[in-house]
């Protein structure tokens, strides 16, 4: 089902830090494949060459995933989701393309919603909205601040 669909992914991406089956996950994405969150967007490729492998190099551990919710629609082609993600950041870590360090940090109950768009048995298109990673680590003033001086 779509539902299955999507909570494969959610489980193995989020629920499956550091360590992604990035041929299985792609194998749930089509070729054609658009992630949005906020101004952040990303084809298959930025995606499962250079978000996930970023964020799973920080992960200390393993990440661990609450899924609340997956509800197809009656319209058969989008489902909406809810998940919660936790993880301990690795000693050594930087928040990304900064040198603010994040070393030791835990994430706890960071939230996820996400619409997805599936179409003949692929993932076609996530749109989703989520906790500020920066503000959930408590980091945000020294990455803008970083940002200002670049």
């Amino acid at each position: 089902t779509n539902e299955a669909l999507v909570q494969s992914y959610i489980l193995g991406t989020h629920g499956s830090l550091p360590n992604i089956d990035y041929s299985a996950m792609g194998a749930l994405l089509s070729e054609d494949f658009a992630f949005s969150n906020e101004e952040q967007h990303h084809d298959k490729a930025t995606l499962l060459g250079a978000i996930f492998p970023g964020w799973a190099s920080i992960v200390d551990g393993k990440s661990t995933s609450r899924i609340h919710a997956v509800i197809g629609s009656t319209e058969g082609d989008t489902v909406l989701a809810h998940w919660e993600t936790d993880y301990d950041v690795r000693e050594g870590s930087v928040w990304y393309g900064t040198d603010v360090d994040i070393s030791g940090k835990k994430v706890r109950g960071f939230q996820v919603f996400a619409n997805f768009t599936v179409k003949d048995g692929k993932i076609t298109k996530i749109t989703q909205r989520s906790d500020t990673v920066t503000k959930h680590l408590g980091i945000e003033k020294e990455v803008n601040a970083y940002r200002n001086r670049a």
